[in-house]
């Protein structure tokens, strides 16, 4: 029992710790463009709805 690292009064700070890792550039591109073409898709879609 001594060993288990998640127990019920341990903090949870390795767990955000290492989850705030820097991404690697490829997640970064990914995100970038997914955000992109999220812009786009919304742009077009306040042009139907406004004209």
């Amino acid at each position: 029992m001594t060993s288990h690292p998640y127990g019920t009064g341990s903090p949870a700070a390795p767990e955000w710790q290492s989850s705030a890792r820097v991404y690697t550039r490829g997640q970064l591109m990914a995100c970038v463009r997914a955000g992109l073409i999220a812009l786009v898709l919304l742009g077009i879609l306040a042009l139907i709805v406004l004209f």
